[in-house]
């Protein structure tokens, strides 16, 4: 072998090194573990009275933005208008508020009938939840068939706990935030994207 071409065999081992490690970003990506069995809270009866009903739904809703029942989550209302009710969500260091307008109300003897409306101008973004449902995305996107050896799933880092602002009328919202497959050559980009009670990640 002559001098010269050593350094190209060396800079050939090199470039072919670098092809087998990391397609990705450690420093911006965190790794979507396959997600483990989760034991929930169990969820309460509703109340029989209006207030307490109108506040078990403001709670019901605030429980779909991270997963289900949490014992970390804690509400706190204001007073009932006899219309209206504002509720602050707090989990973790995050608030959210949520808000409850009542219509057609008509008490009764076996059970109240009334109508409400949810809202809620920004939700809860949990890591956890962000990984459980992009991981159930690839594996339904799979038909439930597992992930081959050689495939990776990432997405952006996020707080353990964050919130995201909601879009008029619970439109669709881009979080910014992404989350990767990469499978052999092929890197899929999916953008995560939230209303106020579910979460999707789109192309």
């Amino acid at each position: 072998m002559t001098r010269r071409a050593a350094p190209v065999l060396a800079a050939a081992s090199l470039a072919l090194l670098g092809a087998c490690g990391p397609r990705y970003d450690e420093t911006t990506t965190e790794l979507v573990p396959s997600p483990m069995p989760t034991s929930v809270a169990e969820r309460g009866d509703s109340p029989s009275d209006l207030v307490g009903k109108v506040q078990y739904d403001i709670k019901v809703r605030a429980e779909s933005m991270i997963g289900g029942p949490n014992p970390g989550l804690t509400l706190q209302c204001g007073g009932f208008s006899g219309s209206s009710l504002s509720c602050s969500a707090r989990l973790k260091d995050q608030t959210v508020q949520i808000d409850a307008r009542v219509y057609d109300y008509s008490p009764g003897k076996a059970f109240d009938s009334y109508k409400q409306e949810i809202t809620a101008k920004a939700r809860f973004l949990v890591r956890d939840e962000v990984h459980r449902e992009f991981h159930k995305s690839i594996m339904a996107f799979q038909n439930g068939d597992p992930l081959d050896a050689e495939d990776v799933l990432r997405c952006d880092k996020i707080p353990e706990v964050t919130t995201v602002r909601l879009g008029v009328d619970d439109e669709l919202v881009d979080t910014g935030i992404r989350c990767y497959h990469y499978g052999g050559t092929l890197t899929t980009t999916k953008q995560l994207k939230v209303k106020s009670t579910s979460m999707g990640f789109y192309d």
